[in-house]
């Protein structure tokens, strides 16, 4: 895959009914899925997801979701469109993980979209998001850019996937003031051994960047300043993965 890659805008309006005829049908379109419940302890009605929703009602799971089983990093939100309007968010991460949403969560979902590669698991990736805690639009990619597209000077929050650090730039062509960032927040290991690496930055101002000041990215660490990686707060930790939300 390209980098840089809007997969917000990926799909048309028509593509998308399809999207959601195939995900009821529980087709699998890479190494991300979740099957999401109306009940908690994955009972109750099902739906099996393996790409961006960006709205559930059009697949009749609007304001349903209890409890999920999946893999890959999944990213719950309040309002349709990621929340183009402000929600909340509920995420969960790991390997074959089940998780029930706590009472402030459950039956409040509209849409949901995975962080990371749609063809790799642990793949050396990055997803750029317009607002704080992964919300809004984004840019994704999973090799060097030298500009941002519909992202540049837009960014607010980050998700690494993989083992390689990347270096963050204020300007376009990987110059002005830059920034290395590791993805080394998480690490979920599965039952088989295979391994997920994230690295979670829901506010790049914690990280002592300004707001909106990113415009180019490049693979591996080429500054001198090196990212504190941030504590994210969880609801649940285990071997396999961990839980959680994000204050808006």
């Amino acid at each position: 895959m390209l980098a840089g890659y809007p997969i917000s805008y990926l799909h048309t309006h028509n593509m998308k009914l399809l999207l959601l005829t195939l995900l009821v049908a529980g087709a699998s379109a890479g190494p991300s899925y979740t099957t999401v419940f109306s009940e908690q302890n994955g009972q109750g009605s099902s739906l099996d997801i393996s790409d961006y929703v960006p709205d559930l009602l059009v697949a009749n799971f609007d304001n349903v979701i209890d409890s999920v089983r999946q893999t890959g990093m999944w990213i719950y939100y309040d309002n349709i469109n990621y929340n183009i309007d402000a929600g909340k968010v509920y995420f969960v991460h790991g390997i074959d993980i089940s998780v029930n949403f706590p009472a402030d969560y459950v039956d409040m979902s509209s849409s949901v979209r995975f962080a990371g590669s749609p063809f790799h698991m642990n793949e050396d990736t990055w997803t750029l998001y317009e607002g704080k805690s992964f919300t809004g639009q984004e840019y994704y990619g999973n090799e060097d850019s030298a500009t941002l597209g519909n992202l540049a000077g837009k960014t607010f929050s980050i998700v690494l996937t993989g083992t390689s650090p990347w270096t963050v730039y204020c300007g376009e062509n990987w110059v002005g003031i830059s920034l290395c960032i590791y993805p080394d927040t998480d690490h979920d290991t599965g039952a088989d051994g295979s391994v997920l690496d994230f690295g979670i930055y829901p506010d790049v101002t914690a990280l002592h960047i300004p707001e909106y000041s990113i415009y180019s990215i490049k693979k591996g660490c080429w500054s001198n300043n090196v990212a504190t990686p941030p504590k994210i707060q969880v609801d649940g930790r285990q071997e396999n993965g961990a839980w959680g939300h994000f204050d808006l």
